[in-house]
């Protein structure tokens, strides 16, 4: 990475050779470094300090601190774990040795539990703290390199277009990335798809930063930027269970080995082995996630009785039930709010609302969805520094292309919009007529390499959920105008953009 960094900043003024000259100091530096304060040898530890106990201490300190220890017994362990009885125990053996797919999976195994935990809390809305949030992450991104033996570069090209274009194949996710140079195709699980969904609905959203070009991308570090190393990732989610770490590509030679030596095995014996299961950690999940699976909390849906939890397994007290009536509020109070748009909503009007949906219980009050409605004055939207910079550089954050088939493309939410939101602007030169832009021409003359979203949105003029508002932006150079798209109501994560032309 230094030669790039030295180009594009330290050094861009200066020649090859000058840049060159600087990458091997720094190899040079580094290695002594290395070699002088970061190595430990182990055996010569023994010597020093006899005491088992204060080794021990001293040895996980430093291997906290990723001081490279030569000799590691925990190294040692690790590798005479997979060693075959009666294998010689040389060092040029334990070299040799490869990580079996059980191994390089093990990380998977271990931390499944803790990312139900997180996974649970996500799905009931309950807080859940920034490391943790980070820490589920590296689980998904553990998930397609280690399970579905996916190149890291693909994992990182991995965009929220990508996913919103997935589709069900025989109860199968079937997935492809299209943004790498040789594109990657894979079918996740029902149960590994509801752990990536997770992501992108609950944490993904919170990630997406308005003055941070995140690239479309699906996976997102904490300040908004794509995520550009998923082998080190994968590197801190093994140190979180302290476990030793495996490469993607000891992942792809353990299946392939895996592969082989199945294919030797008899027929009858294969049968048998894929009959057993696949063990308690993948069997159904009795969560909340899993009710709500069983019982969606649709703005109409009855809620579930006793009979029909016990029924379908669930305990038969009201712990689930009370959060499921909750789930549903939360979306009654969203559903009445989309229908308020242009102006506040009286008491009066939102109490008709819940008349005509007929709801007889768990229903907001009319004076709460009157004290939670909050418009967008247009004064603020034609001063305000984002919008104006955004329309400049055309990287309207939240907003995907999806593959409609038949349809065409259009434009959906990779997060959520609340009423009254600037989605984005329709992009166009002045077409010589008053208020009239024309955004047929692509690429545009200011934005070659960009595909402005505005110009994708489709229309529907009963399904409408954007509305063009005309605005007097001031830039620096003075006032423009802009048509701007302002949402309607409260547009959901993953649902298509609409405009009535």
């Amino acid at each position: 990475m230094l030669p790039n960094h030295l180009l594009r900043v330290c050094m861009k003024d200066q020649t090859d050779e000058e840049r060159k000259a600087e990458v091997e100091r720094a190899k040079k530096s580094m290695k002594a470094w290395t070699l002088r304060g970061r190595t430990w040898e182990y055996n010569a530890m023994v010597k020093r300090y006899p005491d088992e106990a204060s080794r021990q201490a001293l040895l996980e300190d430093l291997r906290e601190r990723h001081f490279l220890i030569l000799n590691d017994p925990m190294d040692a362990q690790a590798e005479s774990s997979h060693r075959p009885p009666g294998a010689a125990n040389s060092s040029n053996h334990s070299r040799s040795a490869q990580p079996t797919l059980q191994d390089c999976q093990r990380v998977l195994r271990v931390s499944q539990m803790d990312m139900l935990g997180i996974h649970r809390k996500l799905l009931d809305q309950q807080h859940v703290e920034e490391d943790q949030r980070t820490l589920f992450r590296y689980f998904c991104e553990a998930i397609l390199v280690l399970r579905y033996f996916q190149r890291p570069e693909a994992v990182m090209a991995f965009t929220a277009s990508d996913w919103i274009n997935k589709r069900n194949v025989d109860g199968r996710i079937h997935m492809e990335v299209q943004s790498t140079k040789q594109s990657a195709t894979f079918s996740l699980t029902e149960e590994d798809s509801a752990m990536l969904d997770t992501y992108f609905q609950k944490i993904h959203p919170g990630c997406l930063q308005d003055s941070v070009d995140d690239q479309g991308r699906f996976f997102l570090s904490k300040q908004g930027l794509p995520v550009g190393n998923v082998t080190s990732d994968l590197r801190r989610l093994h140190e979180q269970y302290d476990l030793p770490s495996f490469s993607s590509q000891q992942a792809r030679r353990a299946q392939s080995t895996m592969a082989c030596s199945s294919s030797d095995e008899p027929a009858e014996r294969r049968g048998r082995k894929q009959k057993r299961g696949r063990g308690a950690a993948d069997q159904d999940d009795r969560d909340f996630g899993a009710f709500l699976l069983q019982f969606p909390a649709a703005v109409s849906s009855s809620p579930p009785t006793k009979k029909k939890r016990t029924a379908a397994g669930f305990p038969p007290d009201r712990v689930f039930y009370d959060r499921w009536r909750a789930v549903q509020f939360a979306k009654r109070e969203e559903h009445l709010l989309s229908q308020c748009s242009r102006r506040p909503p009286t008491v009066s009007k939102v109490s008709l609302l819940i008349q005509k949906e007929d709801w007889t219980g768990n229903c907001p009050h009319p004076e709460d969805i009157v004290s939670k409605w909050r418009p967008v004055t247009r004064v603020q939207v034609e001063s305000d520094p984002w919008i104006i910079t955004t329309i400049r550089n055309q990287k309207w954050t939240g907003l995907a292309l999806k593959d409609f088939g038949t349809n065409g493309q259009g434009v959906v939410a990779t997060k959520a919009f609340a009423m009254g939101s600037i989605v984005c602007d329709y992009h166009g030169k002045a077409a010589g007529r008053d208020l009239c832009v024309d955004a047929e021409t692509f690429p545009c003359e200011c934005h070659p390499t960009e595909n402005t979203m505005g110009r994708m949105i489709n229309h529907s003029s009963k399904r409408a959920n954007l509305r063009p508002v005309h605005c007097m932006m001031n830039f620096p150079e003075g006032q423009r105008d802009v048509i701007l798209f302002q949402a309607k109501r409260d547009i959901r994560l993953c649902e298509e953009l609409l405009l009535d032309y």
